[in-house]
C-alpha cells in the first residue's frame, strides 16, 4: 500500500504507566474547538464505563486548549480505547490519543523521537502509523496538519531508542505514493536555533578571515606598486606625469628628499591627478599665465 511491508495483525496496545488510584488515564489531543466534555463521554463510552472526562481550557477566556483527558476504571477498557478510537474523527476532525505522562521526561527530551517529512499530502496519520507500527510500539503518532490540511511531515515517537533506529534506518527514502520521505531524529526547536546560529557565526567569522586576508594582500601588493613607482620614476622638474602615493606621509617624505637635491621647484603642482584632456587645458592656461606676467 505505501511501498513498505505492512503487518496485518491488530495493532498491539502501547505500553501503559501504573494506574493512578485505580484509574487509567489517556490523553487525546488534536480536537476540534468545538469539541465539548459531553461528546468526548458519548465518544469513549461505547467502549466501557468512563470514570471521567476533562476538557482543558485557558483558564482566561475559556476557550478550548484542543486536548482533554479521558480516564476508564480499567486497563483493558483504556487499551481498547486506544486501539480503535486512535485517529478516529469527532466531529470531523481525527483525534489522538495515547497514555496521559504524568512525568513527561520522554516526550519533553525527544529520546526515540523521529521527524518524518516530505509525505505525501494525502497521508494520514492512521496511515503514518500503519507504516511505523510494525518497528516497535508508538507512545504517539500525528501528521501535522492546518485548517484540514496537511503540510507533509510528521512526528512518531517510540517507547525505545532501538525501536526508532530500526524505523529510521529502514524507512529513510523510501518511496511513499510515489515520493521519498525523509526520516530522521527529531530535534527540538531550541536546538536548531543553537545549531543554524553557531553555523552562521562560524559563516561569517569565515567570510571575515578571507575579507581581511584579500584586503592584506591587495595592500601589500599596492604599497609594492608605489614603492616601485617612487624608486623608478619619482617626478623630474618640471614634470607634469603624475605619480601615485599610498599616503600622504609618504608624499610629503618624498617632497622634501626631492627639494635637497633641487629636483622640484618652489611652483610645483601637488593634488589628484586629472585625466588627459583637462591636464592639457590647465597646463594651456598655466602658459598663457606664465606668458602674460612675462610681458
Amino acid at each position: 500500500m505505501f511501498g513498505v511491508p505492512v503487518p496485518m495483525t491488530t495493532p498491539n496496545p502501547k505500553p501503559a504507566p501504573e494506574a493512578d488510584n485505580g484509574i487509567w488515564s489517556l490523553y487525546v489531543g488534536d480536537l476540534d474547538p468545538k469539541v465539548t466534555e459531553a461528546d468526548l463521554i458519548d465518544k469513549f463510552r461505547l467502549i466501557g464505563p468512563i470514570a471521567s472526562a476533562r476538557l482543558c481550557c485557558d483558564s482566561f477566556t475559556g476557550d478550548s486548549l484542543h486536548y482533554a483527558y479521558v480516564n476508564f476504571f480499567t486497563l483493558l477498557d483504556a487499551s481498547t480505547a486506544l486501539c480503535f478510537l486512535n485517529h478516529k474523527e469527532l466531529k470531523g476532525k481525527p483525534i489522538r490519543i495515547m497514555w496521559s505522562q504524568r512525568y513527561p521526561l520522554t516526550r519533553k527530551t525527544g529520546i526515540a523521537n523521529l521527524f518524518v517529512k516530505n509525505l505525501h499530502l494525502s497521508f494520514t496519520s492512521a496511515q503514518l502509523q500503519t507504516m511505523f507500527s510494525m518497528f516497535g510500539k508508538i507512545l504517539s503518532c500525528k501528521v501535522a496538519a492546518e485548517n484540514g490540511k496537511t503540510k507533509g511531515f510528521g512526528f512518531v515517537q517510540y517507547d525505545s531508542e532501538q525501536s526508532a533506529m530500526a524505523a529510521r534506518n529502514a524507512l529513510h527514502g523510501t518511496l511513499v505514493k510515489g515520493k521519498k520521505i525523509y526520516v530522521s531524529k527529531f530535534v527540538k526547536k531550541s536546538a536548531r536555533t543553537v545549531t543554524r546560529g553557531e553555523a552562521m557565526k562560524a559563516s561569517l567569522q569565515g567570510q571575515n578571515k578571507n575579507l581581511f586576508i584579500a584586503r592584506a594582500e591587495q595592500k601589500e601588493i599596492a604599497n609594492c606598486h608605489m614603492e616601485k613607482l617612487k624608486a623608478e620614476s619619482l617626478p623630474l622638474k618640471n614634470s607634469t606625469h603624475p605619480v601615485h602615493y599610498s599616503s600622504f606621509q609618504s608624499l610629503g617624505k618624498d617632497l622634501i628628499k626631492q627639494r635637497q637635491h633641487g629636483n622640484i621647484g618652489n611652483q610645483s603642482f601637488v593634488g589628484n591627478p586629472l585625466r588627459a584632456a583637462k591636464m592639457k587645458t590647465t597646463l594651456s592656461k598655466s602658459h598663457n599665465s606664465s606668458t602674460v606676467s612675462k610681458c
